[in-house]
């Protein structure tokens, strides 16, 4: 019988920001909220209808966090560990597709750097970014991937990955895509260190839309966004 994880756990999930691992994630959330109007007629007990007004996203992502530096001075470190640290300024994406195709510099117009959601210098000119939530495959069911949903299809035209998919480490045949937080702003951060456990940062972020596995989210309206 085979052992080939079904359901999305943590055990087998990979969160991706701005195309980056993010490594010793503990835990991400998100919540959608949709308000809606009820307008009432004299005469009438029930609603005339309910009317959705406002579409929100918000959310959070906790990391164990590690110092900057610190893995060429510990003898065995972590494998996943980065010489650049996993703080929230290490997922900035340097040189976008988009700044690619255009020839613009890295760091330049479209580098979605993180950390300038929180440096007071530079948040007018912080850029957005995108989180995703993506289920690894296991390496031994190389010719069984169900890459149907629409973010595969997503994911392929817009990156031009191999059949939607993400390099995997040893053993693993890659990943799916399961959900995606698109635009993406931080909108707060909570460190906290005990003296028994260790340092845990949460960051607070709002999206302005959610796709997942079964349907893309598409703006509400043609021709009014802002200039």
């Amino acid at each position: 019988m085979s052992t080939r994880p079904f359901f999305l756990t943590g055990a087998n999930a990979v969160i991706m920001l701005n195309n980056k691992s993010v490594a010793y994630a503990t835990d991400i959330s998100y919540s959608i909220t949709v308000k809606h109007a009820t307008p009432r007629v004299l005469g009438r007990f029930e609603v005339e209808t309910i009317q959705p007004i406002s579409y929100d996203v918000e959310g959070t992502l906790t990391i164990i966090k590690y110092a900057r530096g610190m893995k060429e001075y510990i003898g065995t470190p972590p494998v996943d560990a980065n010489q650049a640290g996993n703080g929230v300024g290490s997922y900035s994406a340097g040189q976008g597709m988009l700044a690619g195709a255009l020839g613009l510099p890295s760091g330049g117009t479209f580098d979605g750097g993180t950390a300038d959601n929180f440096n007071p210098s530079r948040m007018f000119q912080s850029k957005m970014f995108d989180i995703e939530i993506r289920q690894k495959l296991p390496g031994n069911d190389t010719g069984k991937k169900d890459l149907s949903s629409p973010l595969s299809k997503v994911q392929d035209f817009l990156q031009g990955l191999n059949e939607g998919l993400v390099a995997g480490g040893a053993g693993d045949a890659g990943s799916v895509p399961v959900v995606r937080l698109r635009d993406c702003r931080f909108s707060g951060l909570d460190y906290k260190l005990t003296k028994r456990g260790l340092p845990l940062v949460t960051m607070q972020f709002k999206a302005r839309y959610v796709d997942d596995d079964t349907y893309i989210a598409s703006k509400s309206g043609v021709g009014q966004e802002l200039s």
